[in-house]
């Protein structure tokens, strides 16, 4: 038919039809999907754009009602993005727990995610800390020097590293307890915190005593 005048359509959602100019096939519904990148969520579409472009962080197949939401992991900063495969996977050192989202996340201080495509970040290890952002790799963990502790995951200053008590020394770095400080053997002390190695009593002095802080 050749159409003069506007005419008006009932289309199911996700379709359109033209409603001017010569319209050829079958004119018992509307036939015609809605472009991929784009979406129909009206009955009245007269142009394969039909509502309009995808939104960011979305994908639109052909016909599509509305948009579908880039999944958890992934992200989209344009428009009119036709398929889940469009959906950009998050970089190492990034993350992104929700659905639909434009931007992926840096891991926060403390720390990483060495994968594409991640949802969420891995807390660093027991032992050390992690003091960078947007770390892609456990590798920018730093171990707590000998003579401190640390026995939680994800710590992002060296503040989280734990220094033995005093009349207790600890040889081993990346201690993730305080079982690791062990008492000064008699005739050694340990007179402040933090430290690697028991000092001997100088001559002319002695203890007797284990964990001593001094001597006598």
């Amino acid at each position: 038919i050749l159409a003069a005048s506007p005419l008006t359509w009932d289309c199911p959602l996700g379709s359109w039809m033209p409603n001017v100019g010569q319209i050829i096939g079958d004119l018992s519904g509307c036939n015609r999907l809605c472009a991929e990148g784009n979406y129909g969520s009206a009955s009245n579409h007269f142009t394969s754009d039909c509502s309009g472009p995808c939104w960011s962080g979305h994908f639109c197949p052909k016909g599509s009602i509305l948009p579908q939401k880039c999944p958890a992991g992934t992200h989209m900063p344009n428009k009119r993005a036709a398929n889940i495969s469009d959906c950009f996977l998050c970089a190492p050192g990034q993350y992104q727990p929700e659905s639909g989202q434009e931007e992926c996340l840096p891991c926060a201080a403390g720390s990483f995610s060495p994968d594409v495509g991640s949802a969420a970040c891995e807390a660093c290890p027991k032992g050390g800390v992690c003091e960078d952002a947007g770390a892609a790799s456990r590798l920018v963990w730093q171990a707590c020097p000998a003579g401190s502790f640390n026995p939680n995951r994800g710590s992002s200053s060296s503040a989280a590293c734990e220094l033995c008590p005093i009349g207790t020394a600890s040889a081993a770095p990346g201690a993730v307890s305080s079982e690791t400080c062990e008492p000064c053997e008699p005739g050694h002390f340990a007179a402040t915190p933090g430290l690697s190695k028991c000092e001997r009593c100088s001559a002319g002095s002695y203890q007797n005593d284990t964990g001593a802080t001094g001597c006598l």
